[in-house]
């Protein structure tokens, strides 16, 4: 039995995780995510809800057997650098532009148009991407995230210890845990804040909005952060799906 109206399903296949969302028109219904998706997984889904539309967005190469069931199932969109955006992309290599970075960068636009943000994701990879208010994606930086520098500095380095993420309680360590901790954490904290305070003078009015995994621990210490959205790349999934049928 179905228990809502059509639905559209958006998918974000990242490093670590694929994340889920089901969106009535511009809302979300549900949301999961799960280590590995799977067509049983899939299957669930579409048992609960109609699912017409979807959209996926992979930063791997190995989901065709998912792809090939929702061509199936669903009016399919698999996000690519030809895909129709709402975004003009200024960026010298589209090909080699991350999808879950496109679709981050839409999903801000939509929740503050017209206007310039500084996107960043903390996650996997830190990701720092300008789009403004004319509607253009400007590109950006990525950095390591924190639990990547982290590990680094255990792996590559004799006795630097593993340490548990978690947010500072000052800006200089006291033990050795507590230094490569810190290092970490201010040292997102200082690249991100660098980047904005140099793009302000083009930017008066920039904001940051927010996502990640990790955005919980550096909400409260970003310059100018304006919205934290967990969901943004799925809400940019559901805007360029909606987007396709208006056009």
């Amino acid at each position: 039995m179905k228990f809502y109206k059509t639905m559209n399903l958006c998918i974000d296949i990242g490093n670590s995780r694929t994340k889920i969302a089901l969106f009535q028109e511009n809302r979300v219904v549900a949301e999961h995510t799960c280590e590995e998706l799977t067509k049983d997984f899939l299957q669930e889904i579409f048992a609960k809800y109609d699912v017409k539309k979807s959209i996926i967005s992979s930063v791997t190469h190995n989901k065709r057997e998912i792809i090939t069931f929702l061509k199936k199932r669903t009016d399919l969109v698999e996000l690519t650098n030809e895909t129709p955006l709402s975004l003009k992309i200024n960026y010298l290599t589209p090909k080699t532009l991350g999808r879950d970075r496109i679709a981050a960068a839409v999903g801000a636009a939509e929740i503050l148009p017209n206007s310039d943000i500084l996107i960043i994701d903390i996650g996997s990879c830190v990701t720092m991407d300008l789009v403004t208010a004319d509607g253009v994606f400007h590109g950006g930086n990525i950095a390591p995230g924190f639990l990547m520098r982290i590990n680094a500095m255990h792996d590559y380095t004799a006795k630097l210890p593993i340490v548990k993420p978690q947010v500072p309680y000052a800006f200089l360590g006291k033990s050795t845990t507590e230094a490569v901790l810190y290092g970490a954490f201010w040292g997102i904290v200082s690249e991100v804040n660098a980047l904005l305070d140099r793009l302000l003078s083009d930017c008066k009015n920039i904001s940051i909005v927010l996502t990640g995994g990790d955005s919980h621990y550096f909400k409260n210490h970003l310059k100018r952060c304006r919205k934290v959205v967990p969901n943004l790349v799925l809400i940019g999934l559901n805007a360029i799906l909606e987007l396709k049928d208006k056009n």
